[in-house]
């Protein structure tokens, strides 16, 4: 998997989707257990008790202050990364469709990043070797109490509600769309944003002659947010390009309609003239 730029919002946005606990709550945890064990060795009351008391209440503030700080403006920076990472996209599309700029400059091209609403793409993530039941009742408690080992690193499909219908995915997909003189040439991609890591891509050529309708729309979403344990609903602005054998070029925006919409007119006028002049 190619992995992209690492910087300090993408931790911020692990600890939001994946909740990775810092080590020092499961040595606190750790700790608290350790103490009860030994003064129900001991018959040592007062004093383990005290200790016990003061461990329990600083891994309860702990899990609290981190549970609440891993929400606080991870809205904001989520769209700061989603705008980076475009820009990284964006280059790697025009590479890996081995073309130049002057190549589609006939109209501008759609740029647009969504969420990642396929199927398919909910499970993709990094392959998990087969491990024996000890192993995994073992990586089970490790997790629980995050003491010196992380959890494995898996991409999932998570949605959280950030308020004010404000929703936020882990899985972002990308979509490059290029207009050339003979044909429309997309790339495509699905990312994890908080690990920074493409899942998977590919590339699309459909010619302007097989295009039978350009069509544009809102579609309304029904995602569980994780953090709220709830139904959102929350609404994506598509455009698709669709030719008789069931394929098409699709892109899908959330946040603001008015970046596809503006580019429908021109899209539409373009394989219109292309079409006449390919009749």
């Amino acid at each position: 998997m190619l992995e992209m730029r690492q910087d300090s919002v993408r931790t911020v946005l692990v600890k939001a989707f994946y909740r990775e606990e810092p080590r020092f709550v499961g040595w606190l945890f750790l700790g608290f257990i350790f103490i009860g064990i030994l003064s129900y060795m001991f018959k040592s009351d007062t004093l383990a008790m005290a200790l016990e008391f003061v461990l329990f209440l600083a891994w309860i503030v702990a899990k609290l202050v981190y549970y609440f700080s891993a929400f606080f403006g991870v809205y904001d920076q989520y769209h700061s990364c989603v705008q980076k990472d475009a820009e990284f996209l964006k280059d790697r599309a025009i590479n890996v469709m081995g073309l130049i700029e002057e190549e589609f400059s006939l109209i501008d091209p759609i740029i647009a990043s969504g969420y990642a609403s396929d199927s398919s793409c909910i499970h993709i993530g990094e392959k998990i070797e087969k491990v024996s039941f000890i192993r995994v009742i073992w990586l089970w408690i490790l997790k629980k109490i995050c003491f010196w080992r992380k959890p494995e690193r898996i991409s999932e499909h998570v949605f959280l509600d950030c308020g004010d219908g404000k929703i936020i995915c882990s899985l972002v997909t990308f979509t490059y769309i290029a207009f050339t003189e003979q044909q429309a040439v997309a790339y495509k991609c699905y990312y994890d944003i908080a690990y920074g890591k493409i899942l998977e891509e590919y590339t699309v050529e459909v010619a302007y002659r097989d295009i039978d309708a350009v069509k544009y729309g809102d579609e309304l979403l029904h995602v569980w947010s994780v953090n709220k344990q709830n139904w959102s609903r929350v609404k994506i602005n598509w455009l698709s390009l669709n030719v008789a054998s069931n394929n098409r070029i699709a892109a899908s925006i959330s946040g603001n309609s008015e970046i596809l919409s503006n580019q429908v007119p021109a899209v539409q006028a373009l394989i219109r003239s292309k079409k006449e002049e390919l009749a």
